[in-house]
């Protein structure tokens, strides 16, 4: 400790020298009570973080400047404690000083005491958005705990799970992997959103089987959960339920397996599943927040219809779906990517579909830049089969260069978020009509594989 002290106070103690200034006018000028300055430097007070962080900007040093150097003084000394780290590992987070915050971590993780205190320290830095920080946390506790069989350690999985989400498809198929065994470790409350969260990764990424798989447990244990909810409320007793309705659990399995049931071209199965999250006389709460998830469902079972019709054969609907998707706007994208998937099916004329909503199809292909939610990647993955399936459907029709640019956006867009079963399909289909392409499409298409060969 003694021999970092001089290092520190070494720099201050020449810059105060140089610059002819008094201590006790550093003080005053800084605002640190002299009599603490004093004891700082003469070594018989520890550096606070707040202390260090003043002396560095009255230096005229970056923030920071010092952490390195302060991380080894903090295990210097025998007298350290949470209630000093704290403040320090706060700093480093909003400074972005990750290798002085992980190299604190980890010194302190060779004490078992202090594994609590940083896990409830990791949950507040999720809260407030500092991500790469908690994270850090989150994977040490994780190391330290890997053979135990508490909680925490499944919580610590879950949030590494959450937050390592990103829109590499390849990373986020790994991350599914590696949380899944560790669900049923979970509280019930927190078990029910995380297999929502998996279904939903699984869903992005076209693992139907899976997805089905977790949704089913969703809803078996949503069901049961719902059982025990309203027994204990005819007995009188609390019950520590979801921020989300319970039932809605229930409904959102449904709307899974119709979707994937869709998917699979099992038309019946999936309209059977719209008639269970439309009905919902069996559900007993009818407070607000139920009943704005109820209208949810019910507009959902509208719009899925339309569609579960549509793509079954029965086009004569066209119209009128198209008529009803320009009142909801936040449908239209989904809608669209069933009219076209419809379109190349049956052989359908759907230009005046594609020229109605240009502008949507435009937008979303210029400010998709990333991937965020589950939503946006099941979105992602759809979007760039919606592209590539436009981009057919133009070059049936004899139309090469519009389907050539949509099979080059497709083929961006999936090289974005390394979809590789989209970027193998639009690679196939420009091959086929590589020798109507301009030199400038020539010249887009070898641009984005030269990006692809970069990423690897």
């Amino acid at each position: 400790m003694e021999l970092l002290h001089k290092t520190i106070r070494s720099e201050f103690l020449s810059y105060i020298n140089e610059n002819k200034i008094l201590i006790y006018h550093f003080a005053e000028k800084s605002g640190i009570n002299s009599g603490t300055l004093s004891r700082v430097i003469h070594g018989s007070q520890p550096f606070s973080v707040k202390i260090l962080d003043i002396i560095t900007e009255h230096m005229g040093l970056d923030e920071g400047y010092f952490y390195d150097q302060y991380v080894d003084e903090l295990f210097n000394d025998s007298s350290i404690n949470w209630r000093r780290l704290r403040p320090f590992m706060m700093r480093c987070s909003e400074l972005g000083k990750n290798d002085c915050f992980e190299r604190t971590v980890d010194m302190m993780m060779e004490n078992v005491a202090y594994i609590k205190p940083l896990f409830e320290f990791a949950e507040l830095l999720n809260s407030e958005g500092r991500a790469v920080s908690a994270l850090i946390i989150y994977r040490k506790v994780c190391e330290a705990e890997r053979y135990q069989h508490a909680e925490r350690l499944a919580i610590c999985q879950y949030r590494i799970f959450k937050l390592s989400i990103s829109d590499d498809q390849h990373n986020n198929l790994e991350c599914a992997v590696q949380f899944e065994p560790f669900v049923a470790r979970l509280n019930e409350v927190d078990q029910l959103d995380a297999l929502k969260d998996l279904t939903n990764t699984f869903l992005s990424l076209r693992r139907w089987d899976k997805a089905s798989k977790v949704a089913e447990e969703m809803g078996r244990l949503a069901r049961i959960q719902y059982e025990i909810k309203h027994k204990r409320i005819r007995m009188g007793k609390s019950y520590n339920e979801p921020a989300k309705p319970l039932f809605g659990y229930i409904l959102y399995a449904h709307l899974i397996l119709g979707s994937i049931a869709e998917e699979k071209d099992d038309y019946q199965q999936a309209l059977y599943h719209v008639s269970c999250y439309e009905n919902h006389d069996w559900i007993k709460e009818n407070d607000t927040a139920a009943e704005k998830t109820k209208s949810q469902f019910r507009e959902w079972a509208k719009a899925n219809k339309y569609l579960y019709q549509l793509v079954s054969g029965e086009v004569h609907i066209l119209d009128e779906y198209v008529e009803y998707l320009a009142t909801k706007e936040n449908e239209i994208l989904r809608g669209l990517f069933k009219i076209m998937k419809s379109a190349l099916t049956y052989n359908l004329n759907v230009d005046h579909v594609l020229e109605r909503f240009q502008d949507t199809i435009t937008s979303y292909i210029q400010e998709r830049v990333t991937i965020g939610s589950y939503t946006d990647q099941i979105m992602g993955d759809r979007f760039v089969h919606f592209l590539a399936d436009v981009g057919d459907y133009y070059l049936d029709t004899d139309r090469a260069h519009a389907g050539i640019q949509y099979v080059l956006n497709s083929l961006a867009i999936s090289a974005n978020i390394k979809n590789e079963r989209c970027m193998l399909r639009c690679i196939c289909a420009f091959d086929t009509v590589r020798h109507l392409a301009t030199g400038d499409e020539l010249h887009q298409y070898t641009t984005i594989l030269r990006e692809v060969r970069k990423k690897k």
